[in-house]
């Protein structure tokens, strides 16, 4: 699997709310096959990644929020210490995101922007 690095956070606090019909049915699913396999390497990438696919903000591979995501990228990144290219376990790739993100300061600086912030912030993993 595919997934930009704010994604980790994504994935864990997704509650069934999405952009569409089409996003969060494929979101619903990817989210159950990770908890299903946390074994499951996930590659982190740049630009769109497996999710994106579904995600009406992307308008033939390019995602239309760009500078926005990718300055959560860039913050998942530092605060991770993981790099594009890397592969890593799903479930390493959760812990590393809850203990570096959601469990400090560091959430609400790298996700304050986000449409989907109150939510996460109200929801628990």
């Amino acid at each position: 699997m595919k997934l930009r690095p704010h994604h980790a956070l994504c994935v864990q606090k997704f509650t069934g709310h999405g952009y569409d019909e089409n996003f969060t049915r494929h979101m619903t699913e990817t989210v159950q096959v990770l908890k299903e396999h946390p074994d499951e390497k996930v590659d982190i990438i740049s630009g769109c990644d497996d999710l994106c696919a579904h995600c009406p903000n992307n308008e033939n591979g390019a995602c239309t929020t760009l500078q926005k995501v990718a300055e959560m990228d860039r913050a998942v990144l530092s605060s991770t210490g993981l790099r594009i290219g890397e592969a890593v376990a799903w479930g390493r790739l959760a812990a590393l995101a809850r203990e570096t993100v959601f469990e400090t300061a560091e959430f609400e600086a790298v996700c304050k922007n986000c449409e989907w912030y109150a939510l996460c912030k109200n929801t628990n993993i």
